[in-house]
This record gives structure tokens, C-alpha cells and sequence, in this order.
């Protein structure tokens, strides 16, 4: 065989390979699904994938300390917030409230995560918990150190602004998402608390995967 042509076959054939091999990777991460311990796979077409919340250790309204094992294996619906915001907070955690009781018969739980730890201490968390109707059983309240703070924020691709005084009102530039959380930690979608067609969503698929 000329060499030309064997060197230009073998080009092809490795390029065929290789292109194979990129197809089976891609649709096996695309389709997969763990069967054995609950977890889902990441999905690459959903452009949330990448956002998780990472490991933590978080202090609740109790004064007990808790860790990401408690989002292991769940469905959960997360948000941040602070104590003393008037504007955005109220409303959204009365939107959590009411996706806590549009889920009562399914196994979702909730968690609100204080962006102003200094502040939230667990007796105040507690107050502020009992005035929504919070569930200790589905929905906790939790705060960290400034720190892991941050971190929690950057895992789910959010930042922290730095405090602002207005009128003699604390004012923390925050997310005003809702997250839903799979059982391996990733985001599955954000949803805009302020949306009733979102909210509406969000309550429906949680009621799909954790029903």
C-alpha cells in the first residue's frame, strides 16, 4: 500500500475513534442516572449544573450545629436571608412559607441561610422563624461565620455586597432567588420569589421529584 495512503487511513480512523469515544462520554453523562444511592448525575443541558452548595457547618435557631449532611439524599429548597431586612426578605420568606405548606405531604425541606451572622444569632432566628409559622421539622434556619458565609454564596454563583445604612435601615444587597436543591447538593433551577407563575413552578416540581 502506498504510505501516503495508509498514513491518510489510519489519520481517519483515529479521528473516527476519537469522535466515537466524545459521543459515548457525552451521552452517557448526559442520560445517566445513579440508581444505587438516589443521587442524580449532572445534567449538561441544564445551565444551573454547575452551581452546589458546598460542604458547611451551620449554626441553627436553636443553637445546634448542623452540616451539609442535611441536604444529602433530599430535596431542598434554599434561600438567603437576614433578620433585619424590610424589604425583600419579608416577602420572600413568606413565599417559602407558603411553598412549605403547598408541600406539607411530600418529603421536601427547607432552608434559610442567614447573610448577616453577627446579627442572627439563634434567638433571633428563632423569632423571626416563629412569626413565618417554620416548620423545625422541614425548614431550618442557619448561620456561619462571615467566611463560610461567602462561600455558601459563591457555590451557588452569588456575592455579597457590603452593608449599606439608608434612612436607619440595614440594607445587604442579597439573592432574591429560591434554589432548588437536588439530593447530591447541585442546583437543579433558581426561581424569582416574586414571580407567582415561578413560585407556582417550583411548588409543582418540588411536588414531582419529592413527593
Amino acid at each position: 500500500m502506498n504510505p501516503r495512503v495508509f498514513i491518510r487511513s489510519l489519520i481517519l480512523l483515529v479521528i473516527t475513534f476519537i469522535g466515537i469515544v466524545a459521543f459515548w462520554y457525552y451521552s452517557a453523562m448526559k442520560h445517566a442516572r445513579s440508581s444505587d444511592d438516589g443521587f442524580i448525575d449532572l445534567d449538561l443541558d441544564n445551565p444551573y449544573a454547575q452551581l452546589y452548595i458546598p460542604s458547611f457547618t451551620l449554626e441553627d435557631r436553636n443553637g445546634e450545629v448542623f452540616d451539609q449532611t442535611f441536604l444529602d439524599g433530599r430535596f431542598t429548597v434554599v434561600d438567603f436571608f437576614y433578620t433585619s431586612c424590610p424589604l425583600i426578605c419579608p416577602a420572600m420568606t413568606a413565599t417559602m412559607r407558603d411553598i412549605q405548606d403547598a408541600t406539607a405531604d411530600t418529603e421536601l425541606q427547607l432552608l434559610s441561610i442567614s447573610i448577616d451572622p453577627s446579627v442572627d444569632k439563634p434567638e433571633v432566628m428563632n423569632s423571626y422563624a416563629n412569626g413565618f409559622r417554620a416548620n423545625p421539622e422541614r425548614w431550618k434556619f442557619g448561620r456561619g461565620s462571615e467566611e463560610m458565609t461567602q462561600i455558601l454564596l459563591m457555590g451557588v454563583g452569588f456575592e455579597l455586597d457590603d452593608l449599606e445604612l439608608r434612612d436607619g435601615f440595614r440594607f445587604i444587597d442579597h439573592p432574591g432567588s429560591l434554589l432548588l436543591v437536588g439530593p447530591d447538593r447541585h442546583v437543579i433551577k433558581l426561581y424569582r420569589y416574586s414571580d407567582p407563575d415561578e413560585v407556582q413552578e417550583l411548588i409543582e416540581k418540588a411536588r414531582e421529584l419529592a413527593g
